[in-house]
Parts: C-alpha cells; structure tokens; sequence
C-alpha cells in the first residue's frame, strides 16, 4: 500500500472528468507518476487519454469523502502505516508515537481505530495490486538488500541514484514491506512475490518493456485465453501460457499473502558447547567403543550450568538423540546437530528477522539488527539463516518446559494480549529473575510455540500455549514452578507411552497397594517401548506422579492434556 493525498485529489478530479490532460493540468506535480501508482493499487484504469475509476477506487472516494484533505500529511498509508492499523486492531495497543501517527491521519483516535481507520484497512484486504515490473523497478529490485535496516535501503536508494518513487511503487505492489520505527529504528524485508518476481524476469533473454498483469489479464491466464497484449508481453503464444506467464501468475498469486509463519529456532553458547563435547566423544567411539556420551562423559569435556536441561532442550530440538547403549543413557548427535555445530548460535529474536520476512512479515529493527549480528542475514538470508530456517521447518518439537515457561503459562491471559513489560513485571514476581533472564525466556517460551510477541510488543498465547496451560494449571502448578525444568522429551515420551498403553497400565493399577513413585511392572511396560534405562523411567514415573500429571493409579487430567497437546 501507498497512498497520498495527492492521489485523493486525482481521484475527486475523476469525478469530474476523466481526461488525464485535464487533472494532469489542475494538479500538475508528478501526475503520471501518481496515476500509475493509483493503477498499480488498483484504484484507477488507464486507458489512451483517460484515467477512470475501478470499483475499488470508487470505495476509497466514499470512504475519504468527508476528510479534509488540507489537513492531512503528504502521505496517508504506506506499508509502515498499515502495519500500525492492523496491530492496533489485532492488540488493542500500539506505542504512542505511532498512535500520534495514526491519529494525524484520522485513522485512530483514543478509542483505537476510526471509521475511516476501519474502512481503509478493510480496503487494503479487498483489493489486489497490479503486477507492474518495468526494468528500471526490476533493476532495482534485483540490485537492492532484501532485507535490513531503512538506513540501509535509503543509502543504496541514493547510491544508485534512484528516485522515491520506485520504493512508493514496491510497496504499493506489496514487494516490500517498512516496519513501525521502534527504539532503533526502522527495518524493510523484501516480501516472498519480490522473490517470485525475480525469478519471473530471470526467464527474459532481453528485459526492456514493462510486464503488466491485471486481475482480468490473470483471470484469462487461468482460464487459457489470450489476446495480444498478453502474447506480447510474453505471457503467452501459440500454445497456451508460457513458462514465464505462469510465474508472473504466481507472482500476483503471492502479492499480499501471509503465510504462517515457522516458529524461529535458536541454539546458544552453552548448547554449542554440548554439542561439540558429544562431537569429540563420538570420534573416540570410533576407535574406542568402551567411551561412550553419556552424561558423565560429556561432563567432563564441557563446563556448563545445567547439563541435563541443555540435553533435554537439545533433545527437544532434535540436535541429539537418546539411546541406551550397553545399558548406558546416551546422546549422540542426529545430522541437525552435526550441522548446527558448522554453523554456531542463534538467537530467537535473530530469526524472526528471517522468518517474518519469509512469512510476508515485516521484523522490526531489533530483530534486523540482531539478525545481522549473528551472520543470519546480509544483503539477504545467509546460508546460516537458511540453515535454521530449514530447521525451524523440518523438526518436530519435543515438549520442554522450564520454571520461566510455566510461569510465562501461568502469567499470559487467555484469548488476549498482554505488553512484554508488563509480562516481565508479573513472572519477576512470581518466580523471581532478572528482567533481561525473563525477556530471554519469553523469546525462548516463543520459539518453543508456546507464545507469539508482535511487532508493538505485545504477547498473546498460542494454541499449544493455552493446551499446555490448560495441562500445567490441572497438575501441581506450585510444584512445577518450583523446579528448573519440570517436562523433558524423556518424562513426555513415558508419558506418552502410559497414554496409549492405558488399558495395561489400568490393569497394573488395579493391583492392591498405592503407588507412590513407581512399579517395577510400569518401569517393565515402558522398557518396551522406549530406548531408556531402568533407572530414568523410574525417575520419569516418580517425577511425573510429583508433578500431578500421573496419580497414583491413574493418568490424570493434566497428563492427558499435556500429551494431546503435542499429537
């Protein structure tokens, strides 16, 4: 979207008349720039002389009849400004400077959005852009950072000496997006149809006219018409829609779309640490079967604080495996974490650059930052961010959850947003910590899929979030808060295992006597199905039973919860 009030004047002239030489003479800056830009949304058709209004054009004239436009700055919506609309609308909250923003363009007051507020956002979702791709909007594309800081965008812009206008026309295509300013700036991402559209003009030998693809030329492509225009451009001949008129299709296909997006992953200091420590016990395994990575063994290799929650947080990554090996509980590395060696940390908040970007997002300048720090991003994604982003999509996660994750849990209201700050302030008081301990955990908590943080800020529970929580406040909530890490992969794997063997486990259970920590007829069951000594299932059983998530004869609520929530 980009939209000035400029283009409002054209269009209250288009009630008049329909003669570009007319408006053109009463508003004489920059109007064929500016009718192209209203074509491009899909505001206006050009046709010869004249400049007619769409049916969404016309929807916009209603919507800002009663503005007076004098009042307005320059520009009403950009990509910056919609995504303050659409937070606003979503949270109910954005920072005061953007309120102040949106209040200028009698698009919010006090109450939240306006009517108008309302209107322009509900028209941004209803229309569709124009596929527009001329070669000097191609060359620059081609040539411009994909994603980083506006600083950034704004020095290759100039250095290339570009005009504005060319930034305005991509985000009025949706190929790129500008973030809210927030405390360090303002960041842009190349949308996934910038991606699609490059790769469209690739298939062009010789690139020197523009490529235009309106909703009607689209719908005949789908349908296998053609006429000359389309033939022309190249889109289609003799036999039907070309190569390259299908991935222009794919390109107005993608503009605007969000998809959902892939939860970031992130592997810090003292898990790399683990991970080579196991990498170095296993090439002496090699040629000394008798040293094995266990625990004990990778203890002695690496310092860390809590070498349990590490394996278990990497156990749930998928970065290592659990096995019994001569009777032994062993880790050893899977082709994830042989990897993930090569290419060191990262950070949650480093990649939701990435995968915001990659969802049709646009991340903030913290994350942008963050992300060019840690290598995952350049002038694009990295092969370490591809790397991770590859990850966070293949790996099936395995339930962890640390003292900071249940009080996050237990903390973040159902069905509504709550501010990161105010969250901090709640689990401080609940389970102690400092605030950057609490602000790391809540961007961990979010990378397991347990709470979404937008742009503003603002926290909301997830799906698997509110089922966790639902499970953690049926078992021994105090209890679970009270210890590092209360579920491991290992304690949901038996678990799950008592889950879908329930019938034999009944029947262990209707034997005389309470169970307090475990049976030796359990511990038997589980042997079966899991690769774990004796001596952890014993653990994971009497753990369980502490937590509330397995009673003494019985699975409980909470346990039941807990394993649908991961199915």
């Amino acid at each position: 979207m980009y939209l000035k009030r400029r283009h409002l004047e054209i269009l209250r002239e288009m009630k008049k008349t329909e003669s570009q030489a007319e408006i053109e003479a009463k508003l004489p800056e920059e109007f064929q720039i500016r009718a192209i830009e209203l074509y491009i949304l899909g505001f206006a058709e050009l046709e010869g002389g004249k400049i007619k209004l769409t049916e969404a054009g016309k929807k916009l004239l209603k919507i800002s009849d009663s503005l007076d436009l004098e009042g307005l700055p320059e520009v009403i919506a950009d990509t910056e400004i919609i995504k303050m609309l659409e937070l606003l609308e979503e949270t109910g909250k954005v920072p005061e400077d953007w309120l102040e923003k949106l209040k200028e363009r009698m698009l919010a007051d006090e109450n939240g959005l306006t009517e108008f507020g309302r209107a322009l956002l509900e028209l941004y979702r209803e229309t569709h852009p124009v596929v527009y791709l001329t070669p000097e909007i191609v060359s620059f594309l081609r040539g411009m950072p994909k994603i980083g800081t506006l600083d950034e965008l704004v020095t290759y812009k100039n250095s290339k000496l570009y005009g504005d206008n060319i930034v305005n026309a991509l985000q009025a295509m949706r190929l790129l997006l500008i973030s809210p300013p927030t405390e360090k700036g303002r960041a842009f991402a190349t949308t996934p149809a910038a991606k699609l559209a490059l790769k469209a003009v690739s298939m062009i030998p010789v690139f020197a006219r523009a490529i235009v693809l309106r909703k009607e030329d689209f719908e005949a492509l789908k349908a296998g018409r053609s006429n000359a225009e389309l033939e022309s451009m190249g889109l289609t001949d003799e036999k039907g829609t070309t190569e390259f008129g299908i991935a222009v299709m794919a390109t107005y296909e993608a503009m605007g779309r969000r998809e959902e997006k892939v939860l970031p992953i992130y592997l810090l200091d003292d898990g790399l640490a683990v991970l080579k420590a196991i990498k170095e016990i296993e090439e002496k395994y090699e040629t000394n079967p008798d040293i094995l990575p266990t625990e004990k063994e990778i203890a002695r290799r690496v310092e860390v604080e809590d070498l349990g929650a590490i394996l278990h947080l990497l156990e749930s990554k998928e970065l290592v495996e659990r096995k019994l090996v001569k009777n032994k509980d062993t880790y050893w590395l899977t082709e994830w974490g042989r990897e993930a060696i090569n290419f060191g940390t990262v950070s949650p908040d480093a990649m939701k650059a990435v995968t915001y970007a990659e969802s049709g997002d646009v991340p903030i300048a913290e994350w942008v930052l963050k992300a060019q720090e840690e290598g995952v991003v350049k002038v694009g994604v990295t092969d370490k961010g591809r790397f991770y982003l590859k990850l966070s999509r293949s790996i099936r996660r395995k339930p962890f959850l640390t003292r900071y994750d249940a009080a996050i849990l237990a903390k973040t209201p159902r069905k509504k947003y709550i501010h990161r700050d105010e969250l901090v302030g709640l689990v401080g008081d609940y389970v102690g910590g400092d605030e950057k301990e609490i602000i790391r955990a809540i961007g961990e908590a979010e990378a397991k899929g347990f709470v979404v943080e937008l742009q503003n800020g603002m926290v909301k529970l997830t799906e698997l979030g509110d089922r966790v929580k639902t499970a953690i406040e049926n078992a021994k909530l105090q209890e679970i808060v009270k210890v590092k890490f209360s579920v491991t992969p290992t304690l949901y794997n038996v678990l799950k295992v008592i889950y879908e063997e329930l019938e034999t486990f009944n029947r262990i259970w209707k034997e005389k006597g309470e169970v307090k920590g475990y049976k030796m007829d359990e511990v038997d069951v589980i042997r079966k199905h899991l690769s774990l000594s004796d001596d952890e299932i014993k653990k994971a059983l009497t753990m369980l039973r502490q937590l509330g998530f397995l009673g003494s004869k019985s699975l409980t609520e909470a346990g039941k919860v807990l394993v649908e929530a991961y199915l």
